[in-house]
């Protein structure tokens, strides 16, 4: 079989994964149902579409929109998925993110519910701008495309 290409195998991991999410009979006001649905993907699935929707955010509106449109539920495995493909200024990244939502270092369902439709105040999103920054800057360095697609085509053959 001939290899297809990291942005097309992402591509058609991730429109599986959106598929699923717009067919999924959940409740969107259920941080458990949609983070339930999510995990009912197959592995490259769920990595795509959260690292997808990760950057997607980011790039759109920083940091402070991919909490408060409630992706900030999923940031923990983001970090645990960006070390594995070795993405790890980005995970470092992420993971100080955390730190300015989530002051108190709650975890598991404690940090999901804290973090779902939160609310940030101005200081958070100043903090969180800092952190847009170095994501953005991160571009050149880390390339998260190539770096997810060659994990993917690693565990995929």
């Amino acid at each position: 079989m001939e290899k297809i290409s990291n942005r097309a195998l992402i591509s058609r991991l991730y429109s599986s994964a959106n598929h699923q999410i717009e067919e999924g009979d959940f409740d969107t006001e259920s941080w458990s149902e949609w983070y339930d649905l999510v995990q009912g993907f197959t592995g490259p699935e769920k990595m795509v579409y959260i690292i997808v929707k990760l950057n997607q955010t980011v790039t759109n509106g920083g940091f402070a929109e991919f909490y408060e449109t409630s992706f900030g539920i999923f940031a923990p495995e983001i970090v645990h998925v960006l070390h594995d493909i070795k993405a790890t200024a980005s995970a470092e990244i992420v993971r100080s993110s955390m730190e300015v939502v989530n002051p108190k270092g709650l975890l598991d369902d404690d940090y999901k519910k804290s973090v779902f439709k939160i609310e940030l105040t101005q200081k958070q999103k100043s903090q969180l701008y800092s952190q847009d920054v170095l994501y953005d800057q991160l571009q050149d360095h880390e390339n998260l495309e190539d770096l997810l697609g060659d994990f993917l085509q690693r565990i995929i053959s």
